[in-house]
């Protein structure tokens, strides 16, 4: 049987001591303050890193080193497994997947990329669902085959509050960043297969009201079956946000217990700012 070691990076929210408990190696990626750099997660927390932001600071971020995962690579062919199914931030978002298969191919051990096309809360969905099949005894081949084709029908849509921090990131020209404002434009975002992992503008609505109400209705509308989706809402300290897509998730009939709250990683908050909300979602395996 095929022995799969599970990698994935902190772009997926995930901490050291989940991973732990779940079985799955997690890179750190690395943020840059300045001259400062650190190891997301090991060295700097998602709350320091949010402070940062609220301080008008505009760090940087980067995959994770080079040693680092080559030694984590060596250390798990040390351990006698014949495959590494990688689950890293996408390749549209990071160059961490290329590096992969490039220390696999030196090290002469097999590498298997499941892109999930998104970060955060889908990747990490990803990885863990990828580390049950595989302790289940499914090959690497089967778990690409039952994951890829969810991924496929997945979304992230996300709004932006702060266009200001769009603006000193050099994502919106200063410009741009002073009419939407003057307009009370909200620029709606989102990371998905179409996409090829890059963040898109998917629409442009005025007022904050009807940003997050035609969010909803398309997040709704591209879930095939509500009652069989699992629904992530994520942001950077921005509940009224949250509370307003919670009321619409429910008023559609996602089960409450299908929708789980957690923060944006801190890689994705470098790029967002703060005062976003994002809703994830992906199809839950079928009975």
């Amino acid at each position: 049987m095929e022995k799969i070691a599970v990698v994935t990076d902190t772009g997926s929210n995930m901490s050291f001591e989940e991973a732990k408990t779940f079985g799955i190696h997690v890179l750190p990626l690395q943020i840059t303050f300045g001259q400062d750099s650190y190891q997301d997660k090991e060295e700097i927390t998602t709350e320091e890193i949010y402070q940062h932001l609220k301080n008008l600071e505009m760090p940087k971020t980067s995959m994770p080193s080079y040693a680092r995962i080559e030694d984590l690579f060596k250390k798990l062919k040390e351990e006698g497994y014949d495959t590494i199914l990688g689950v890293p931030l996408t390749s549209g978002l990071s160059t961490t997947a290329q590096t992969m298969e490039s220390i696999a191919r030196d090290l002469k051990i097999h590498f298997v990329l499941l892109d999930c096309f998104s970060t955060c809360q889908i990747q990490k969905y990803i990885a863990i669902q990828a580390k049950t099949m595989a302790e289940q005894g499914f090959s690497s081949t089967e778990i690409l085959q039952t994951l890829k084709p969810r991924i496929q029908n997945a979304n992230s849509i996300i709004l932006v509050k702060d266009l200001d921090h769009l603006k000193r990131g050099g994502r919106l020209t200063p410009m741009a960043a002073k009419v939407a404002s003057l307009l009370k434009i909200f620029p709606i975002l989102q990371i998905n297969q179409n996409t090829q992992g890059k963040i898109d503008i998917f629409s442009k609505v005025r007022t904050e009201s009807k940003a997050y109400s035609f969010a909803m209705e398309q997040a709704i509308l591209q879930m095939k079956d509500v009652k069989k989706t699992k629904v992530f809402l994520i942001h950077t300290e921005y509940q009224k946000g949250i509370d307003l897509m919670t009321e619409s998730l429910l008023q559609a009939g996602v089960p409450k217990e299908n929708i789980t709250y957690e923060v944006i990683s801190s890689v994705i908050a470098v790029h967002t700012g703060m005062g976003c909300t994002c809703i994830q979602f992906i199809e839950e395996e079928n009975e």
